[in-house]
Formats: C-alpha cells, structure tokens, sequence
C-alpha cells in the first residue's frame, strides 16, 4: 500500500514538474530516526534536478506536405520548424501534461512495438517522438497499446493548436 501512495504523490510531483515548467530543483534531506533527530544528527541537503528536455515531434512529410519538426517543453512553450520556416507558440497546460505522461508512460520509446502500415505515396507520412536520447518507431500506424494511439493524437493536437500550415506553396 505504501508503495502505491508513493507513486501518487510522484506522479502528482510530476504532474506540477510539468504544469509549472520551471527549472525545479528539489532540496532532498535525509535523517535518520526524525522524531528524535538532534540538529547534528541530520544530514547535508542534496540538491536534485528536475528534467526540462523536450519531447520533439518529427514528422516526415510527403509528396504534398512539408515536413516539420515541433519541439514541446514542460512548460508547454513549443517552437517548430516547417516548410524551412520557423515559429513558436504555446500549448495547452492540459495537453502537455498529457504529452508528457504519455511519453514517461512508454518509456523507454526506442522499444515500443513497431508494426508498419501501407501508407500512399504522395500523402503517407511518418510521425516520430523523440525524448532524451530515445526515439520512437513510426507512431503513426494502428497500434494495439492505446498510449501509442494517444501519443500520436496528442501530436496532431500539438501541431493543430500551433496552427501552422504543411502545405507546399
């Protein structure tokens, strides 16, 4: 039981990580015996940071599309590149911690299961997240985990709230 509240409060950590977006440092002490702890007793403090790597979308375009490239922080500020143009913008505070959970939940992403799918020659595309030093297979394609399925309808909401356009001019 003990382990489960644990994850609770983690997961409700991360989810303020998240939501705050700022660049968290977290003051770790540990003691032995609190209640009859002397002042001398306690240990030093030890200062552990919170991540604030983006999760990067990359999407590989097609014969009628240009490619692009999103890249999502915690805090929800996100810049992109499309049709070698570049913006930014915002996005939601509850769609990026649904981003972000979804990643976390996968990890790590280089090892989802990857089953291929036929796509068109001139509008099929590829969608990949990149988190870390981790890089998913082709999200794009029907997938029996769920999570998968919602990773990559969080990143077409990620580039629909954007509001940037992927046609060649």
């Amino acid at each position: 039981m003990e382990e489960r509240k644990l994850n609770m409060y983690m997961n409700n950590f991360r989810r303020f990580v998240i939501q705050s977006g700022l660049p968290l440092t977290l003051l770790v002490g540990s003691f032995t015996s609190p209640a009859f702890a002397q002042p001398a007793q306690l240990e030093t403090p030890m200062r552990v940071s919170v991540s604030q790597s983006p999760g990067i979308i990359l999407n590989s375009g097609s014969t009628n599309t240009c490619p692009y490239t999103i890249s999502v922080l915690q805090s929800g500020q996100a810049t992109y590149t499309v049709c070698n143009r570049q913006g930014s913008g915002r996005i939601s505070s509850k769609l990026t911690t649904k981003f972000f959970d979804e990643i976390l939940a996968l990890e790590p992403l280089s090892k989802l299961p990857h089953k291929s799918c036929p796509k068109s020659v001139s509008f099929g595309t590829r969608t990949e997240v990149k988190y870390k030093k981790q890089t998913s297979p082709d999200i794009s394609c029907p997938s029996s985990n769920s999570r998968v399925t919602d990773l990559y309808n969080d990143a077409k909401a990620i580039q629909q709230e954007l509001n940037f356009s992927t046609s060649k001019r």
